[in-house]
């Protein structure tokens, strides 16, 4: 037995030697194996392969978790970003569509083409986000996390069901405004 940091002196390796493996029968481990490790080199940590995959699968659960949770305010977010340029949208375009109510268009109408337009933003922003993001996964995972990163066709499925999803319900508030605005009021707008 030698110390960890002796080891990696001997090895020439610095600091990337960080583990070394002890093979043992179960009947040596239950006499008291890593106790006896453990005492034996005071400055580093026996542990069995049991620990070792049960830290493991608690590390990939809070991964999960912190993952799951990003999601959600990153939806949160570009939800309320799409709203608020509908919102904004809608204001910018009172007249336009003030005129186009006063020469007979219906509201069902006037919420296609809120509605298409939504539609056409999510699609996009799907298609771009899954995009950016594979291309993004693929060069930073081997540069950050030292593993291949191979793109996830599937995911594109998923990317624009989410974002064309969001996109229409983000449009519905503004896009329900826009249809009963009164023709009247906001041609009489300066």
């Amino acid at each position: 037995f030698a110390h960890l940091h002796t080891v990696q002196d001997m090895y020439g390796k610095g600091r990337v030697l960080s583990a070394i493996e002890v093979i043992g029968c179960c009947k040596e481990i239950s006499k008291g194996l890593i106790t006896g490790l453990n005492k034996a080199l005071p400055d580093a940590r026996v542990v069995t392969v049991s620990q070792i995959a049960s830290t493991q699968l608690k590390t990939n659960n809070m991964m999960s978790q912190f993952s799951l949770v990003f999601l959600v305010i990153i939806v949160l977010v570009g939800g309320v970003s799409i709203a608020n340029y509908m919102f904004a949208n809608v204001q910018e375009r009172r007249k336009e569509i003030g005129t186009l109510i006063a020469i007979g268009m219906s509201p069902r109408q006037l919420l296609s083409i809120f509605y298409g337009k939504a539609l056409i933003l999510g699609a996009v922003g799907g298609v771009v986000g899954y995009v950016f993001g594979t291309v993004l996964a693929i060069w930073l995972g081997p540069r950050i996390a030292h593993i291949p990163v191979l793109p996830m066709p599937s995911l594109l499925g998923w990317a624009l069901l989410i974002s064309v999803a969001l996109s229409v319900l983000a449009t519905a508030i503004p896009a329900k405004n826009a249809a009963g605005l009164d023709p009247a009021a906001t041609l009489m707008e300066v």
